[in-house]
């Protein structure tokens, strides 16, 4: 069985590139693989989908060009934050 949102996340990978390249330091929603939104901030993404979505559906990734700026953090409006290595 998949950790929570790992669909999600292997998701954005096979996406973050493209977005990355359009929406540098920008912050994706995805749920499924389905792109909820681009925000500018993390205040901002919850705001527009804490009213439609459960806590902990949908995965909130942040967006960079260069890829040694990259990281790993799997979050969701409402919850903390965790980091899978």
């Amino acid at each position: 069985m998949d950790k929570p949102l790992m669909k999600e996340y292997r998701y954005f990978l096979s996406i973050e590139d493209e977005l990355a390249r359009v929406h540098d330091g920008k912050l994706v929603a995805i749920k499924g693989k389905e792109v909820l939104g681009i925000f500018d901030n993390y205040g901002q993404a919850v705001s527009a989908l804490r009213a439609d979505h459960e806590y902990g559906t949908v995965l909130m990734q942040q967006l960079h060009k260069d890829p040694e700026a990259r990281i790993a953090i799997i979050s969701t409006p409402g919850i903390v934050p965790v980091s899978y290595k």
